[in-house]
């Protein structure tokens, strides 16, 4: 009875902290979906499609796409599970675990830094009420630098980054917590940590493959200096060491794997190797940021501050007298050199200076205040021996008084939020779970164009789930078809359905469709043969283009030739003139080409990028008066023949092929191109 009471009283304390937490998340989950109103080509949906696949019993990697890693899926998975599944409340459910694993960030960073469990706890405690302030909107000091450091915590974003970096939080967590229960049961074989450390390493790769890759190794090198300096110069100690945690790390890799593929792991791996095939050349629409070489890569200020408190934290693996410090300053060593190595990873992987260097702002924004309290706290440790057990007993139940404080005040606003209402101009949709704006009456036109009909959408939305349907190829958005085996998938699901209806996102109200059309016109040279919209976007309710069969073949069979002509600088223009000088349309052309310059890859780590402009269609964007660039596209260079869309206006079509690479001059040489075919071009010519 007595050691009973003993773990209540440990545990209350941990108990009101986890209830903190979880309840300032609901505060932030609450506001993201006080309006549900999205973007039809935004990530709301790309966090919660796979989410509808899951729950309707499909098995992931084998019969959906996880694009986002098994963390985002199981993460708002497991709450719609208990909360109920709409769209409305993985809306609630992707910001509570975006805001739930910053704190876990905070919590990490302040075991790290402040040493002990009740000092780390208080000081999470208000770091996380005082964060929370700041993206809540509250008039505080530095409140614009804070917010920009803050921008993944405060809301899940296009791509949930911030629940993909809680692989590297996770990881340091479950270490540390493990260490401390094995510290008062060392003969426990599970928790030791020879076993332990590797076995989270490797099983929380899968949680974000970008993320869990960055995390294995920053984990692994951390691992590798304690090893140092525990052996010294005892190679054969470290040697073995090193073995024994690549061997235990494969195997909790592969465990993890089996489980969050439900038993399909190879297909988890084609699929990852898919997406990493295809992740370097297959997205963007400029040529400029496009990363060649590690001379091209950028350096945000947060990235240098997470590399130069990376290198303190090694130091001190080396130099702290205990290894318990030692262990902390490893755990730190793997916060800070892992995000900065996420960036990195990503900047490299995809070729783009576009990196998610906000991880490593959210721990720039936790670690600084962090030292600060360290210091404060080695002030108190001064103090008379009265003066120390005063803050001792004081300062952590008015952390934990000021920062309930702080979620009563967020609940108040909620509360007072909803009793308001929604004000006009917004509906309660009961198949989506939640109110919207004027997307409600365009949404509605929608149900009644699909009713009773079965649909086939590139970027899948608010109709499929209102509609209770599954996108057929379990790829929700086009562009995550990675990978030839998944786009001869894809493709072949299409050619084999018997849809009603195809949907696509309308230019109008979303530009990057237009990348989206050229970039996978594998796909939409078949949609353009076989299909024709039933109307203009603002007669399918104002967000997509509705496509029917039209029963035949729709080329044109307009009489064309094709010039190719050197512009300089790398550069070929690739024009098709029809025989009918006022045609409007778009020809299906297949390129052969080839780059030339094998100087172009004497350094390690250097690429070469085919780039297409597509300069017709810029012209007709600049003379309607809309952003130009956004059709542009890339070209894969581990082949040589590719099928593109030319859009020709008044007769002639032109696109310009731009190769570029970290050193030499690449070249390219255009040996033949065919029009096969030519149709209407919807995108420009329709509406």
């Amino acid at each position: 009875m007595h050691n009973a009471a003993q773990t209540a009283k440990r545990a209350a304390p941990w108990v009101l902290f986890v209830v903190l937490l979880a309840g300032l998340a609901a505060v932030r989950g609450l506001a993201a979906n006080y309006d549900i109103g999205y973007e039809i080509m935004n990530g709301d949906f790309q966090n919660y499609n796979p989410v509808r696949h899951l729950l309707a019993g499909q098995a992931p990697y084998r019969d959906f796409t996880v694009y986002l890693g098994a963390g985002e899926l199981y993460s708002v998975g497991g709450l719609l599970l208990v909360l109920g599944n709409s769209f409305g409340r993985s809306i609630f459910a992707s910001n509570f675990c975006t805001w739930l694993y910053f704190e876990l960030l905070v919590t990490a960073v302040c075991l790290v830094v402040l040493g002990t469990a009740r000092a780390a706890r208080a000081a999470a405690a208000v770091l996380c009420s005082v964060c929370f302030l700041y993206v809540q909107g509250a008039a505080l000091p530095f409140a614009g630098q804070v917010n920009t450091l803050l921008g993944y915590a405060a809301a899940n974003g296009n791509s949930a980054r911030m629940m993909r970096s809680a692989a590297l939080t996770l990881a340091v967590l479950l270490i540390l917590a493990g260490l401390r229960y094995w510290q008062s049961h060392p003969h426990s074989r599970l928790v030791r940590p020879a076993w332990l450390v590797p076995l989270a390493a490797g099983a929380l790769v899968p949680w974000s493959n970008d993320m869990g890759g960055a995390m294995y190794v920053a984990v692994a090198l951390a691992y590798g200096m304690f090893l140092i300096r525990l052996y010294r110069t005892d190679l054969r100690q470290i040697a073995l060491a090193t073995l024994r945690y690549i061997l235990v790390s494969v195997v909790g890799l592969g465990v993890s794997v089996t489980l969050i593929s439900w038993g399909h792991p190879l297909a988890w791996l084609q699929q990852t190797r898919g997406t990493g095939s295809f992740q370097t050349w297959y997205f963007g629409t400029t040529l400029s940021d496009r990363v060649c070489s590690f001379a091209d890569l950028r350096w945000p200020p947060e990235i240098l501050f997470c590399l130069a408190a990376a290198l303190f934290f090694a130091v001190g693996i080396f130099r702290c007298r205990s290894h318990r410090s030692a262990v902390l300053a490893g755990a730190g060593f793997a916060l800070t050199f892992g995000m900065m190595l996420w960036n990195v990873l990503y900047a490299v992987v995809s070729a783009s200076n576009n990196g998610p260097a906000g991880g490593a702002a959210a721990l720039m924004a936790v670690l600084v205040p962090a030292v600060l309290l360290r210091a404060l706290l080695e002030g108190v440790r001064r103090l008379p021996a009265s003066g120390r057990r005063l803050c001792r007993r004081a300062v952590p139940p008015l952390c934990a008084v000021a920062a309930c404080a702080v979620l009563a005040v967020g609940v108040s606003e909620q509360v007072s939020i909803r009793i308001g209402g929604h004000g006009e101009g917004r509906t309660y949709l009961p198949e989506l779970g939640g109110w919207i704006g004027d997307q409600a009456e365009k949404l509605a036109t929608e149900q009644q164009i699909a009713a009773g009909r079965r649909v086939f959408g590139t970027y899948c939305s608010a109709l499929e789930a209102m509609t209770g349907q599954l996108q057929p190829t379990g790829t929700d958005y086009i562009i995550h078809a990675l990978g030839d085996r998944q786009r001869l998938a894809y493709l072949q699901t299409f050619q084999a359905g018997d849809f009603d209806l195809v949907i696509t996102p309308s230019v109008k109200v979303a530009p990057p469709e237009r990348w989206s059309r050229n970039a996978n016109w594998w796909f939409y040279r078949e949609l353009y043969r076989y299909w024709a919209p039933i109307g203009t976007t603002y007669a399918c309710g104002g967000m997509h283009l509705f496509w029917e069969r039209t029963g035949t073949d729709n080329d044109l069979g307009q009489p064309t030739t094709v010039t190719v002509e050197p512009r300089g600088e790398g550069t070929v223009a690739v024009t098709v003139t029809a025989e009918d000088p006022s045609f409007c349309g778009v020809a299906d052309v297949t390129l052969h080409y080839t780059l030339q310059d094998t100087d172009s890859l004497t350094l390690p780590f250097n690429r070469q990028f085919l780039f297409v402009t597509c300069e017709t269609e810029n012209q007709l964007c600049a003379a309607a008066g809309r952003d130009t660039d956004q059709g542009n596209f890339y070209l894969p260079t581990d082949r040589t023949s590719y099928d593109i869309p030319i859009t020709i206006a008044d007769g002639t079509g032109t696109v310009l092929l731009t190769a570029k690479a970290g050193s030499g001059n690449p070249v390219v040489v255009v040996g033949q191109a065919v029009v096969n075919a030519t149709f209407t071009d919807w995108e420009y010519f329709f509406e």
